[in-house]
């Protein structure tokens, strides 16, 4: 079977050049005609450089209308592109790094300061800017007047390789293949309803702009500093660059609610994390005729479920959560079983074994991966999720008693915040981390005197995410914690 994943894009640029493709803030404007002319100066410059089918690219440049014009002409051509971020920690990746032996480290000055700190990454042989390798094609105009080269690539062929969050645990190269891109693009359409809308998306995630892309549609990309104006920028977009959609996690929602204008919002997906009934129930009353849906998945299988998301926050109420639990409804393309407290899923746009050559790779893959006889792939959520009417609930995740978790689930209902957890350390010990817990100290006694073991309180900071600023880290909020109090097992 050969294919190319890009080819859903190039079929919008030949539907629609002159659409709004990509609209960053106070930036301008990057038509679908102007998308594909300059990922034709990229490939130039690609091959200038020598680079082409079958070799790979680190990009850590930040987002930006000609990084994805890079990253078409770079898939077009069959050059896979594995996306790292400042964020991640140099020791968890560079196996994954040394196992792609990129020929080019894409990076502005900040990446630079943070790649030269790696062996695998310093051992890349070219290091060069976006602007430099634009710069590196030296051609006239006529130089772009042919089309862009595609390759007719195998369906197994590597096209991007994205990194999970590792706010769980390390962070895991993701393989996305050509075949994957694919279907990815297809569930996404069908699930979030990409065909009822024309106009571009707001968004926040950069994996989705392709996605918005091969559905002929711009995306309104918000930079990962939420910065007040360039929020103020984007509520005042009028005609057609007025985002429609939006998808994004509960931070951001939080934060959409009190901004002004975004009057033309009509359909919102929400997730990447769980989501406090209360933030939904703002959005609804912010939002009254806007759409809302409640998006389930992972890195590695996104989406699993969708429902509606004031039905999910309804039946979420009934239940007594002070959370959204009610995740949605499996979409037809997804396979789930359950067994012991994980649940497996298996789909086309399911993403196949972890890469990377370290052992902490492998064993990843012996957890959580699974094949079939006929090569499909089953992963590992690592969620505790079970089946109810139809309905996925989430009960917390593999690793987490399902005690603990309801636990917690009391706490946020009794203290009214999800800004605390819980941790047991290996002897077994209970440990109760909580932001205010000085103030909230009397009620927290209250809740926990019938746990019947004993449990330090600890007073912390709760340190989010940086990718989506929505879950809780653990290990980093632990960090700023101090001691607040003990209760005692009951005798």
């Amino acid at each position: 079977m050969s294919l190319n994943g890009v080819t859903p894009v190039l079929e919008a640029i030949g539907k629609h050049p002159n659409r709004p493709a990509l609209i960053f803030p106070r930036r301008a404007v990057m038509s679908f005609g102007e998308l594909e002319r300059e990922s034709k100066r990229y490939q130039l410059a690609l091959k200038s450089l020598g680079i082409g089918k079958g070799e790979t690219i680190l990009l850590g440049e930040a987002p930006c209308p000609e990084l994805y014009a890079f990253v078409l002409a770079a898939l077009a051509q069959g050059t896979a592109v594995a996306v790292i971020e400042p964020w991640m920690p140099l020791s968890k990746i560079e196996s994954v790094v040394e196992g792609l032996r990129p020929r080019l480290f894409l990076t502005g000055p900040l990446g630079r300061a943070w790649g030269i700190r790696s062996r695998a990454i310093r051992n890349i042989p070219s290091w060069m800017s976006l602007s430099g390798l634009r710069r590196e094609a030296e051609m006239k105009p006529a130089d772009i007047a042919g089309s862009l080269d595609v390759k007719s690539l195998a369906a197994d062929h590597l096209g991007l390789v994205a990194f999970t969050s590792g706010t769980t645990g390390l962070p895991k190269g993701v393989p996305r293949r050509h075949e994957y891109l694919i279907h990815q693009h297809r569930v996404l359409k069908e699930a979030l309803h990409h065909e009822h809308h024309e106009k571009p998306e707001l968004t926040i995630f950069t994996n989705f702009v392709f996605a918005n892309l091969a559905s002929a549609r711009g995306s309104v990309v918000i930079p990962s500093s939420w910065k007040a104006q360039d929020l103020r920028w984007a509520s005042e977009l009028q005609g057609e660059l007025a985002p429609e959609t939006g998808t994004m996690g509960p931070a951001f929602l939080r934060r959409l609610v009190v901004e002004s204008g975004f009057q033309n919002l009509r359909s919102l997906h929400v997730g990447g994390a769980l989501t406090d009934t209360a933030i939904f129930e703002s959005a609804f009353g912010r939002f009254r005729e806007t759409e809302f849906l409640h998006v389930y998945g992972s890195s590695e299988a996104e989406p699993v479920a969708v429902m509606d998301a004031r039905e999910a926050v309804n039946l979420s109420r009934e239940s007594g959560r002070f959370q959204t639990l009610a995740l949605g409804r499996p979409i037809e393309q997804i396979q789930l079983k359950t067994e012991l407290s994980t649940t497996w899923v298996k789909g086309p746009h399911v993403c196949p074994m972890y890469i990377g050559k370290d052992e902490n790779v492998a064993e990843e893959n012996r957890l959580n991966k699974r094949i079939d006889a006929d090569g499909s792939i089953w992963h590992a959520m690592g969620d505790r999720v079970s089946l109810k009417n139809g309905v996925l609930w989430y009960g917390g995740r593999s690793s987490q008693s399902e005690t603990d978790f309801e636990r917690e689930q009391q706490l946020y209902s009794a203290l009214d915040t999800s800004k605390l957890f819980l941790h047991r350390e290996r002897d077994g010990s209970l440990q109760l981390f909580c932001e205010g817990a000085k103030d909230k100290l009397s009620r927290i006694q209250s809740e926990i005197q019938d746990w019947n073991e004993r449990v330090s309180i600890y007073q912390t900071e709760i340190v989010r995410d940086r990718r989506h600023r929505a879950r809780i880290d653990r290990v980093k909020s632990r960090e700023k914690s101090s001691f607040c109090s003990e209760k005692m097992e009951k005798t």
